[in-house]
């Protein structure tokens, strides 16, 4: 198991629990306990105006799930790259990927600094895989491979986050009804080999 972390230089994080995160915010709507009041009154706003906000985020969230599931345990993947990888919230990608395929390996990739300072401390994989975070933003796609790269082996297979389909449709689970309502959220898988 390896861990990697920012670089040393890269500063104290502020945690201001005065001022609403999104990250926190998230974490909140996920049922999470990485939250302050400041977070939850934000949260609770935006219930207010948009209602289907918690069903929708947790419906991204379960779908994360299946997926990592299905391509772990049906198309045999064992790498995968978390771009935006927000507050980690027990199960992670890392979590799901490695009760299938202990020796799987996760690289988490976000820019904010609270999140990655969450990461440091919590997003730490089973004894036989590796899991470790970048300090990177999406904007900046080479400077995420090139450092994913010291933990994923990109000449084999690897999963980025899942055709497009609305999140809770996506091999829902058994007995779920996904007629009955709609979720603001599309989502794909890709396997690039």
């Amino acid at each position: 198991m390896a861990v990697s972390g920012p670089p040393p230089d890269h500063g104290v994080v502020d945690f201001r629990a005065d001022v609403p995160h999104p990250a926190r915010i998230y974490d909140y709507w996920l049922g999470g306990k990485d939250n302050f009041a400041a977070d939850r009154e934000a949260a609770e706003a935006v219930i207010a105006i948009r209602p289907t906000v918690v069903r929708d985020i947790r419906a991204n969230r379960a779908f994360m799930h299946r997926a990592v599931a299905w391509l772990v345990s049906e198309a045999g993947i064992g790498q995968f790259l978390d771009i935006g990888t927000g507050l980690p919230t027990k199960p992670n990608v890392h979590d799901v990927a490695q009760a299938v395929i202990p020796a799987a390996r996760v690289v988490y990739a976000d820019n904010d600094p609270l999140v990655l300072s969450h990461a440091q401390a919590l997003l730490v994989g089973g004894p036989e895989g590796k899991t470790a975070y970048v300090d990177a933003d999406l904007r900046d796609p080479h400077q995420i491979l090139d450092q994913a790269a010291r933990t994923l082996d990109f000449t084999r297979p690897v999963a980025v986050e899942p055709g497009v389909v609305q999140t809770h449709r996506w091999r829902p689970e058994p007995g779920i009804s996904t007629e009955e309502y709609e979720v603001s959220a599309w989502a794909a898988i890709g396997r690039k080999s």
